[in-house]
């Protein structure tokens, strides 16, 4: 009887073990990405600011996010690969109907969609590498996501700074 109770306690602290592992491993497959995706998508908005916005200070800030977004990018993936997560290659529906509408904007609303579009990517990058780093597993994902926090801070605040003008 001893035999068969130690022999279900092994087998009840293995399972939970394999279900935190498994917990965390979704925690940070989903961490990477919501990133990923984010990532991409400040990338091709900066994109089509360039090619149609007006506002040099607007057209600035685009420059600056696909530099340092395309900075971004690869450490991430870099991240995400020794984590054993491999990252999605397109942006979802979500992140593609926003980039539409955006090109949809008239030349005269483009800068202030732009600019409003990157208030709330910024605030919500922030708040998803903010938890990460706080309370993701640890591992890779978890110091890139401390490293890039600062620079998503810095343009969140640069941006605020930008729409409050």
């Amino acid at each position: 009887m001893k035999t068969v109770l130690a022999s279900l306690l092994v087998c009840l602290t293995a399972f939970s073990t394999t279900a935190a592992d498994d917990a965390s491993k979704q925690h940070a497959t989903d961490f990477a990405s919501k990133a990923a995706m984010s990532n991409l998508f400040e990338i091709e908005a900066a994109k089509i600011e360039i090619a149609s916005g007006k506002a040099d200070d607007a057209k600035q800030f685009a420059q600056d996010m696909i530099r340092d977004h395309g900075k971004a990018g690869p450490v991430l993936n870099d991240a995400a690969k020794k984590d054993g997560i491999e990252l999605p290659a397109a942006l979802d529906a979500e992140y593609t109907a926003k980039l539409a509408a955006l090109r949809q904007s008239d030349a005269a609303n483009l800068d202030q969609a732009y600019l409003s579009t990157q208030v709330t990517a910024h605030e919500e990058a922030v708040n998803l590498f903010d938890s990460y780093s706080k309370q993701g597993p640890d591992g890779q994902l978890k110091r890139t996501a401390a490293k890039i926090l600062p620079d998503l801070r810095m343009h969140l605040t640069r941006i605020r700074g930008l729409t409050s003008k």
